[in-house]
Parts: structure tokens; sequence; C-alpha cells
């Protein structure tokens, strides 16, 4: 088997999807339901406006992902229970190391696009912290949403990554690392372009800088194949971006 980037040699874990067939229908039921189904969580999130924040949690956050995963786990007959299998404590501390480069990689490229001219807008989330009466309220119930918030990101960057993968390697004849290094490009695109609230349309923000992050986090899903050691370190990224709001 043709290793690709950070995978482990004689890794014995499977991927979900990629190493087990699945019609060729449901891969694509898988795709667009996700992709839908996440521009649909967005866009409820910014139209409904809740009193209570228990109400808000339960609505907005609560439900959507478990309707989420339900739906992913019945298009694919099951196969992406592999998504949440056990990792090993070496697969945190890799991720650990690729958040720290992830955050040398937003400033880096933040840095430079600023020389080029090119302006950037500060988070959605960051300036509601800041304009907030209580800063360090608004910042838990923030990280709190954040949990079914960021693994309803994962989920969408890692099946849109398996689900094309798929695809092209097992129906439209592509090798392994090609096909990979597609579906990744692909989920990076993807990733960059559901963040379009956040940063308000800002195209060299959303394609540059967030889908370049977004390599990181899939990396760590490649060495682990469990989403779990990706979705804790997009929670530790996004609780230290935040925090730097509270001052």
């Amino acid at each position: 088997m043709q290793r690709f980037l950070f995978e482990r040699k004689n890794d014995k874990r499977d991927y979900p999807l990629l190493d087990t067939k699945l019609e060729q229908w449901r891969l694509w039921a898988l795709l667009i339901f996700i992709s839908v189904a996440t521009v649909l969580w967005m866009e409820m999130t910014a139209a409904l406006d809740f009193k209570a924040y228990w109400l808000e949690i339960i609505c907005d956050d609560l439900i959507p992902i478990t309707l989420m995963i339900t739906v992913v786990m019945y298009l694919s007959k099951g196969k992406l229970g592999g998504l949440f299998g056990k990792p090993r404590f070496s697969d945190f501390i890799f991720g650990i190391v690729m958040v720290l480069i992830q955050f040398w990689y937003a400033q880096f490229s933040v840095t430079q696009l600023g020389k080029l001219g090119i302006s950037f807008g500060k988070n959605a989330s960051s300036t509601q912290i800041e304009n907030a009466a209580s800063k360090s309220t608004q910042y838990f119930q923030d990280l709190f949403s954040d949990i079914f918030e960021l693994m309803g990101e994962e989920l969408l960057s890692l099946v849109v990554f398996l689900a094309i993968a798929a695809l092209l390697i097992q129906y439209y004849g592509l090798g392994r690392r090609l096909g990979l290094s597609i579906a990744l490009l692909a989920s990076m695109f993807l990733f960059g372009m559901i963040h379009f609230q956040a940063y308000n349309w800002n195209l060299a923000q959303m394609l540059i800088v967030i889908a370049g992050e977004r390599f990181f986090l899939t990396a760590i899903f490649l060495r682990s194949k469990t989403i779990w050691p990706s979705y804790v370190c997009h929670m530790l990224f996004d609780a230290f971006a935040f925090a730097v709001s509270l001052y």
C-alpha cells in the first residue's frame, strides 16, 4: 500500500469508507448531504435569535449535530462508525505538534498577505467576545457551543475527504496518492468556504489562511485514522484564539 503523507508504516487500522467499499450512490449522497446540511446549519445559526442560552444549545447545536451524525451513519451503513475509533496517546502528541505549526502558519500567512495589502477581518466569535458585557461568560459560552459546532466541522471535512477519495480511487481509477491528494485539497477548499459568515466573505482569508489551517487538522486524522485527535486539537486551537479576545 502506498503511504500518504503522515500515515504510519505498517498501520493495521483502516480508513472508514476508503478501505471498505461502499456503493457509489451512497458516497455521492454523503457528499451532498454533509455539504448541504452544514450550510443549512450555519444559516439557521445566523437567522435564529434564541432568548435563552440553553434553548440555543439544544435547538441550534445539539439537535443539528445529532441529526447529522444519524444520517451520516445511515448513509454509510455504519461504516463511518470507524471515525469514532479509539485513538492512541501518541496521536494526541502528534496533534499538538501540528497545532503549534498551524498557529505559526496562521500568523505567517496573515503577516505575508498583509504586506501585499490584503486586509483581514476578525473572527465573528472573537468580535462577539470583545463586545460582550461579560467577556468571560461569552468566551465560555462560545467554547461550549464549539463542542457541537467543531464536531460538525470535523465531520464535514473528514467525510468529504474520505468520500471523494473513495470515489476517485475505487470508482474512477485514480492511484491512491493522487486520489487522496485531490480529496485533501477539496476538503481544504470546502472548509475554507464554510467560514464565509465568520470572515464576511473575505476570500483571501477563507481560501489561504483558513483552508491552509485545515491541512494540519487533516494531517492529524491521517496519522490517527480517528476523529478524536483532530477534534480535540481543533478545540484547543479555537480556545486559544478566542482567549486573545479576552485581553
